[in-house]
């Protein structure tokens, strides 16, 4: 699973899973946007290059209520593929650790040397998390 991502994606997406861990349900992009303290249409852009990727995947919603024509919401997801290589990494399952802890194994398997193969994905991943606001 060689993905290349540059590390303004890798830092994008790290407070992406993080934000979706806190929320537990599909992130509306103008929601992520303003976490962020990014505009919506950048937020949009880099979801939908993740979504290319395999990373993310994205939900349509008609607004409740809403039965007749008109603009459904777009909501993003992790996909399989990016809570595999997490699982992967993390050498345990994702579902059953508290999130901090999950991140905290990931690092100290990179720190360690033993993520071979995906330091070009995972490299700064939630390292920077409370420190950007820009993806």
């Amino acid at each position: 699973m060689a993905i290349k991502l540059t590390r303004r994606q890798q830092q994008f997406l790290s407070q992406f899973l993080d934000f979706y861990h806190e929320v537990e349900q599909p992130i509306h992009y103008p929601d992520l946007a303003e976490r962020l303290g990014i505009g919506k249409i950048t937020a949009y852009e880099m979801l939908r290059l993740l979504e290319e990727r395999g990373l993310v995947e994205a939900e349509y919603y008609l607004p409740p209520g809403n039965r007749g024509p008109g603009r459904s919401t777009v909501h993003f997801i992790p996909t399989s593929k990016a809570k595999q290589l997490l699982t992967e990494l993390s050498g345990g399952s994702s579902d059953d650790d508290d999130w901090e802890e999950f991140k905290e194994r990931i690092l100290q398997q990179l720190r360690e040397g033993q993520a071979a193969g995906y330091e070009d994905l995972i490299s700064d991943l939630f390292v920077r998390i409370p420190d950007q606001s820009s993806p």
